[in-house]
């Protein structure tokens, strides 16, 4: 996949500022807790987006927000038989963390599954990683997933009937907040 160069620039340039957004105030040695969803305790959208969350990752193991400590999360909701967006997505994504070279240590991606059906966790680590080891695959029930999509105000539908249905669901990527340890 050819990279537009245009696009590759502003991808690294709004992660590098990003990252520097929330290291800056450690740099001045201000508090750097941060809520869920990655703003200060007491602002009013705090907890607007983003919250706990209780599922299992690629390696059928349970996780939750507070799996990966120190690190900015990025998150993106798909599913594994995504013909376009979704792919599209992990491969700018693999690519901004190549780009990032030893700064990207400090991000974990996420990729979690609106399809629980079908997006068991062997099936999202062959899918992940195609595109990058570090991206990690999430599932676990319908029930959690559906929290989970609540909490992060993510929509996602099921489309057709039988084996060959699609799923339509948003297609942002959240930063989060670093999570305490």
């Amino acid at each position: 996949m050819r990279w537009k160069i245009p696009t590759l620039i502003i991808i690294i340039l709004a992660a590098i500022a990003v990252v520097a957004w929330f290291e800056w105030p450690a740099l001045r040695g201000q508090d750097t807790s941060v809520a869920t969803g990655g703003l200060p305790p007491d602002h009013e959208l705090a907890d607007a987006v983003g919250g706990p969350f209780n599922l299992v990752d690629q390696d059928d193991k349970p996780v939750n927000e507070k799996s990966w400590p120190g690190k900015y999360l990025l998150v993106f909701f798909g599913f594994t038989y995504c013909p376009d967006v979704c792919p599209t997505t992990l491969a700018q994504l693999a690519g901004v963390m190549k780009d990032l070279g030893p700064t990207a240590d400090r991000i974990q991606p996420l990729f979690v599954s609106v399809d629980p059906g079908r997006d068991n966790p062997a099936a999202l680590k062959s899918y992940t990683s195609t595109f990058d080891p570090r991206i990690i695959g999430l599932t676990g029930s319908q029930a959690a997933i559906d929290a989970m999509l609540k909490t992060y105000r993510v929509y996602a539908a099921r489309r057709g009937e039988g084996e060959d249905y699609t799923m339509d669901h948003s297609s942002l990527i959240y930063l989060m907040g670093r999570t305490a340890a």
